[in-house]
């Protein structure tokens, strides 16, 4: 029990002194004009309101103030870099507890916390000026609040589901999976009592995202006007490629899920070669034979014995894999029509895909809750994106 209190905290501290010790030079286009936008006004004012990231660049700010009154030197984009570094962190922790709710395996929930800190994009992003990742976060506490077996929480669920949105408007693809999360976690209820809760978050949430947007719209124009506010609402870069092709569009979509967990190039490490690179890259070659060999044993088990394993899970994990699914349906769909190749908005269903791979394990039968595959496959991803992508780009040596 003293070792599951303290894994998460251990987690968080390593997690975040490695994103501080390899903060991304390759910054993310949107972050840099967050972080001149921050520095070029004079206080807290409407030019700070953006439409799809409503509070951004207000808590941006804020954050950036803070840090002045101990460094003047500190530039904006460095503070939301730590912001976002400590954020981050933040998200492991509650990743962490969600999977630990779930799975019930404190080594399972550390391997695939691990796996989603270090896997590419968010570890990138996670080092980088963005609103992804404090959108998430939010998106995080409030799937940690409908989990099974908890009491329903309908208002704080409607402002955890609120704040996400207000820093990032994708995050309102998951309303139907909050929706449904706190009509089912407890079936104790009566359906009208379940109903009740369900249609009393969605009513609040509407309430202060639509009163948001109409102050910030105001104070920001200086007049109201319904159509205005609607297509300020809805709008987006005017160089955003939005035209849809089928095959293009599928594969900018199986790219970006590859791309989710692995990233980086082999040529960005040209110039890098020392002795801790040629030591991670014996450690990620170790890895991936233990990784291989194992699966090939596995799959060769299974070939002999002839027999399809049955999975099975808990009725609670049941409950959390419809809500996963539902989290993961609602994105590809959406991502598939909506701006597939941006592979950051993929983020948003991230730690749904990891929690579907970890309901896999726990369902498969007779498994060893220890088997060393799983963190010499977590161990593989970190250091070969770490290898390709985060340690070339903390170095600069060149645009990704």
């Amino acid at each position: 029990m003293h070792l599951q209190r303290l894994a998460p905290w251990l987690l968080v501290i390593a997690i975040g002194l490695i994103y501080l010790l390899f903060p991304t030079r390759v910054y993310y286009w949107d972050g840099i004009t967050f972080a001149q936008t921050i520095e070029n006004v004079p206080g807290l004012q409407p030019s700070l309101v953006h439409p799809n990231h409503l509070i951004y660049n207000f808590v941006g700010y804020i954050f950036f103030k803070l840090l002045r009154s101990f460094s003047p030197e500190i530039r904006a984009l460095t503070a939301l870099q730590l912001l976002n570094i400590l954020l981050s962190a933040i998200c492991a922790r509650i990743f962490f507890a969600i999977l630990l709710d779930t799975l019930r395996s404190l080594y399972l929930a550390v391997c695939l916390t691990l796996l989603f800190a270090f896997s590419a994009t968010w570890w990138k992003f996670s080092t980088d000026a963005d609103a992804y990742i404090p959108s998430v976060l939010f998106l995080l506490i409030g799937f940690y609040l409908v989990l099974p077996g908890k009491k329903a929480r309908p208002l704080l669920l409607a402002v955890m589901f609120f704040v996400s949105m207000a820093f990032h408007q994708l995050a309102i693809v998951s309303w139907p999976v909050l929706a449904l999360g706190i009509y089912v976690q407890d079936g104790e209820l009566s359906i009208k009592r379940r109903l009740l809760n369900a249609a009393y978050f969605s009513a609040v949430a509407a309430v202060l995202i639509t009163g948001a947007y109409a102050l910030l719209f105001y104070l920001a124009s200086d007049a109201f006007s319904i159509q205005r506010l609607l297509s300020w609402t809805a709008s987006y870069s005017p160089d955003a490629d939005t035209q849809f092709n089928l095959w293009s569009n599928l594969r900018y979509s199986l790219r970006g899920l590859v791309r989710l967990f692995l990233g980086g190039r082999f040529n960005l490490l040209k110039a890098l070669v020392n002795p801790l690179v040629i030591f991670l890259f014996a450690v990620l070659m170790t890895a991936l034979g233990f990784v291989l060999f194992n699966v090939m044993r596995t799959l060769a088990i299974r070939i002999l014995v002839g027999r399809v394993p049955k999975l099975r899970l808990e009725t609670r994990q049941k409950t959390v894999l419809l809500l996963a699914l539902l989290w993961t349906f609602l994105y590809v769909v959406f991502l598939f029509f909506w701006l597939p190749q941006n592979t950051f908005y993929r983020l948003f269903y991230l730690p749904a895909l990891i929690l579907l791979f970890g309901l896999l394990i726990a369902a498969a039968p007779n498994r060893n809750p220890k088997r060393p595959t799983l963190a010499a496959f977590v161990i593989a991803v970190a250091v070969a994106n770490f290898l390709f992508l985060i340690y070339p780009f903390s170095k600069y040596v060149g645009p990704p």
